[in-house]
C-alpha cells in the first residue's frame, strides 16, 4: 500500500519514468548504486578508483625525496588526492556490497569531493610541469655515460615524467569518479521514488 502511494506521489510530481532498474530496485527499497549501462559494474569501478588513488600515493614518495625546489603543496598534493581517491573508491565498493542509504550518501559526497579535488589537482599538476627549475649553479660535472646533460637536468626530466604520470592517473580518476558520482546521485534519487 505504501509502495503504491509513493508511486502515485512520484507520478503526480512528474518524477516517475521508465528506466533500467538497478539491482537494489528489483524488490527492495534500499538505495544502491545505479547501473548506468548494461556492462557497468560499480564494484569494479570502485576498485579501479582505489587503484588510481594508490598510484597517486605511491608517486608522492619519489617527489618527497627529490632535490628539486618544490613548494610543500606540490609535495603533499598527490598524497592527499590519492588518499581521497582511495576513500571514495572504498565507499563505492562498500555501498555496492552492503547497500544502505548512509553508505550511498557517503559514496556520493566523497566522489563529488574527489571530482572537485581531482580537477584542482589537474590544474596544479599542469602548472607544476613548467615551474620546476633545478639548481642555478653551472654544471661542472657531466656523466660519463651520458655527457650531453647534467645530473640536475636528469632530475628535472624525472620530475616531469612523474608529473605526467600523475596527470594521466588524475584524468583516469576524473572519469571514474564522475561515473560513480552520477551513479550514486541517481541511485539516491531513485531510492526516493
Amino acid at each position: 500500500m505504501v509502495k503504491q502511494q509513493t508511486r502515485i506521489l512520484c507520478k503526480q510530481q512528474g518524477q516517475f519514468e521508465l528506466r533500467a532498474m538497478s539491482s537494489a530496485e528489483e524488490g527492495t527499497s534500499v538505495p544502491k548504486l545505479h547501473r548506468l549501462f548494461i556492462k557497468f559494474d560499480p564494484e569494479a569501478v570502485g576498485v579501479v578508483a582505489i587503484l588510481l588513488g594508490v598510484f597517486q600515493v605511491l608517486l608522492a614518495v619519489p617527489l618527497y625525496y627529490m632535490d628539486v625546489d618544490l613548494h610543500i603543496t606540490q609535495l603533499l598534493l598527490p598524497l592527499f588526492i590519492g588518499l581521497l581517491f582511495v576513500l571514495a573508491g572504498s565507499f563505492a565498493v562498500a555501498s555496492e556490497k552492503s547497500p544502505s542509504r548512509r553508505l550511498l550518501m557517503g559514496c556520493a559526497y566523497t566522489n563529488v569531493a574527489s571530482l572537485i579535488a581531482g580537477l584542482l589537482a589537474l590544474c596544479l599538476y599542469s602548472v607544476s610541469l613548467n615551474t620546476v627549475h633545478g639548481s642555478d649553479v653551472p654544471c661542472t660535472f657531466k656523466g660519463e655515460m651520458y655527457p650531453e646533460k647534467c645530473p640536475g637536468q636528469y632530475l628535472e626530466d624525472f620530475f616531469r615524467s612523474i608529473t605526467g604520470l600523475l596527470i594521466i592517473y588524475d584524468l583516469g580518476a576524473l572519469i571514474v569518479h564522475s561515473l560513480i558520482s552520477f551513479s550514486a546521485l541517481k541511485g539516491l534519487r531513485f531510492g526516493l521514488c
